[in-house]
């Protein structure tokens, strides 16, 4: 299994989420529960398991061989059923490609405790961001010239 870093949104080192394993086609990060991540019940937000169900939705698709370009995609539709309950503070979750075209590709994913309880599925339909369709992704500078506009 290839563990390749992504270059991740901050949004996604908030959370704390670790890419463990990833390669084309498939993806399994991992993530600690925190207080701040937790309903008043004590266990994981739906959103928390929500946001790990996206990540592990799209990497999958992201993925490029070559560590100075990058593929992107945004997430057109998530659905998200909740299955469980964690009895643990360590999730990990794991994503693969089901489907995909040029521009279009869908996905699932499974988020669990370190039990290997089952706690949520998701299947997601993303889009690749121009310039990113290709399998070989687009240069890093030219990505960051598109973002830095």
């Amino acid at each position: 299994m290839t563990v390749h870093q992504p270059l991740e949104p901050a949004f996604n080192k908030f959370l704390g989420i670790k890419v463990d394993e990833w390669e084309e086609g498939h993806v399994r990060i991992s993530a600690e529960v925190k207080p701040e991540h937790s309903n008043s019940h004590g266990i994981p937000h739906g959103g928390f398991i929500c946001s790990l169900l996206d990540v592990a939705c799209s990497l999958p698709g992201m993925y490029c061989p070559s560590p100075d370009r990058i593929r992107r995609a945004f997430t057109l539709s998530l659905n998200t059923s909740f299955v469980g309950q964690a009895q643990t503070n360590q999730l990990y979750a794991v994503g693969k490609i089901t489907s995909a075209g040029y521009k279009i590709f869908h996905s699932s994913a499974e988020v669990y405790d370190s039990n290997d309880t089952l706690l949520a599925t998701g299947q997601s339909i993303l889009k690749y961001r121009k310039g990113c369709e290709d399998p070989e992704g687009m240069p890093l500078e030219q990505w960051h010239q598109l973002v830095n506009k």
